[in-house]
């Protein structure tokens, strides 16, 4: 398992199908003091492809040694990540605690987003037109794929900006694509 000091944590399964699903976030304190009264969250990283049901758990002890398994029910759409928040105390201090992202694994995916950057200044005007770039790793035998842009003004709709169609990227490449939009 995965540590950061003082916790070694694992979340699994690490993949799963669409749908209503539990995960099992498994934590272990391998530091010197014990960790009482720990407020335990799982968080997703994006909701739209992972939403986490409930809002935590309570986890009264958890000494030096000893692990806890905690499962959390979520809905999954897409591949995301998840992250744990751990907040209770160590001796007689506060103490806060969250672990990197980890990835779980929805369906099987052909492609992944990467990252999206604006390559023009990243807050236009109304109506000025923004040149965006989206790097996407393959993940399997892909092609025909779909990119699409979307964005929310503030309180508004979500309305999609911009499609690239029949893209093509192979298994464990990367692939650069551009696009202009008007927001």
């Amino acid at each position: 398992m995965p540590t950061r000091h003082p916790i070694e944590f694992e979340v699994s399964p690490d993949t799963i199908e669409r749908g209503l699903h539990w995960l099992t976030l498994r934590l272990k304190n391998v530091g010197d003091e014990p960790l009482t009264g720990l407020d335990v969250r799982l968080h997703s990283m994006d909701d739209y492809s992972i939403a986490i049901a409930g809002d935590g758990n309570y986890v009264e002890a958890l000494p030096p040694g000893e692990e806890k398994e905690i499962p959390y029910r979520v809905s999954a759409d897409l591949t995301g990540r998840v992250y744990a928040y751990v907040e209770g105390w160590r001796d007689d201090e506060r103490f806060e605690w969250e672990s990197p992202g980890i990835r779980i694994t929805v369906g099987e995916a052909a492609a992944e987003l990467v990252s999206v950057f604006a390559l023009t200044a990243p807050y236009p005007s109304p109506g000025e037109q923004l040149r965006c770039e989206a790097i996407v790793r393959g993940l399997g035998p892909a092609g025909n794929l779909r990119l699409e842009f979307w964005a929310q003004e503030p309180r508004g709709p979500f309305e999609q900006l911009a499609t690239l169609e029949n893209l093509q990227v192979s298994e464990g490449d990367e692939a650069s694509y551009t696009t202009e939009i008007t927001p």
